[in-house]
C-alpha cells in the first residue's frame, strides 16, 4: 500500500496522529502538497462523505475524519506557501450565515495563497452584514462565499443583495462555490463566478482579476508569467 492511499485510509478512520505522520512523510518523500491533497485527503472525503450517506458512518465517524483533515492541511499548508508566486490580488473569504462547514473553503483558500492571492479569512457563519462591513473595511477584490447546505444556500443571495444596497456589489468580485453550488445557480444570484473544486476556484479567481497573457491585474500589479499550479487540476 503506497503512502498516498494508506493517508487516504486513515483520513477515513480519522485516525489524527497516523493522519500527521504520514503527511509529513509524504512530503519527506517529496510528493507535491497539493497531490497529496487531491489524491490522499480528497479521496479520503469522499469515502467518509458516501459511508455517511448511506448511514454507515455517523456525526462523530465524520467530526474525528474532519479533525484528522485538518491535521493534515495545517502540515501542507507551510509547505504550499514555501512558493512566492507573483501578487494577484486581495480575497475575503467566508461560510455562509447559518453553515459552520470550512474544510472545502480552507483548501481552496490555501491554494489561492499558494497562488499570488493575500487572503483575509471571516470564518464560518458569517451573516450577510459582516460581509458588508468587511468588505468596506478591507476592500478587497475578491469576496468568496461558501456553502455545504442547500438550506444555506439563500445566504449567498441574501450577501450579494445587501452588497448591493450598501453600494458595494460593483466593488468587488464574487465567486460562489460548495456542495450544492451550481453555475446555474451562480448566474441567477447574481455572482460572477462559480468554483466547481479548489483549483477550479484558483482559476475562476484568477480569470476574474487577471486580464488576458500580458496584460494587468485590477490593482495594478503586473500578469507576466504565471503562477505555479502545483499539478492539481479541474476535474
Amino acid at each position: 500500500m503506497n503512502l498516498i492511499h494508506q493517508l487516504e485510509c486513515t483520513i477515513v478512520k480519522g485516525d489524527i496522529q497516523r493522519a500527521a505522520t504520514l503527511t509529513e512523510k509524504c512530503l519527506r518523500e517529496g510528493l507535491a502538497p497539493s497531490f497529496i491533497i487531491e489524491k490522499g485527503i480528497l479521496h479520503g472525503m469522499e469515502i467518509v462523505g458516501g459511508k455517511w450517506k448511506t448511514f454507515e458512518y455517523f456525526i462523530p465517524n465524520v467530526l474525528i475524519s474532519a479533525i484528522a483533515t485538518k491535521i493534515s492541511l495545517g502540515i501542507l499548508q507551510s509547505a504550499l506557501n514555501t512558493a512566492k508566486p507573483r501578487y494577484i490580488g486581495k480575497a475575503l473569504a467566508g461560510t455562509v450565515s447559518g453553515d459552520v462547514h470550512d474544510i472545502g473553503k480552507n483548501i481552496v483558500l490555501m491554494f489561492m495563497q499558494a497562488n499570488g492571492f493575500e487572503v483575509v479569512d471571516l470564518g464560518i457563519d458569517v451573516t450577510p452584514e459582516n460581509f458588508v462591513k468587511a468588505v468596506r473595511k478591507e476592500k478587497p477584490d475578491l469576496l468568496l462565499l461558501s456553502c455545504l447546505y442547500t438550506l444555506t444556500m439563500h445566504a449567498m443571495e441574501d450577501t450579494l443583495i445587501a452588497l448591493k444596497k450598501a453600494g458595494l456589489k460593483r466593488d468587488v468580485r464574487t465567486l460562489v462555490g460548495g456542495a450544492p453550488i451550481t453555475q446555474e445557480y451562480a448566474d441567477s444570484i447574481g455572482a460572477d463566478g462559480f468554483g466547481m473544486d479548489a483549483m477550479d476556484g484558483v482559476n475562476k479567481a484568477k480569470a476574474l482579476l487577471v486580464g488576458t497573457k500580458g496584460g494587468r491585474i485590477k490593482n495594478g500589479f503586473e500578469s507576466g508569467s504565471p503562477s505555479p499550479d502545483f499539478g492539481l487540476r479541474a476535474v
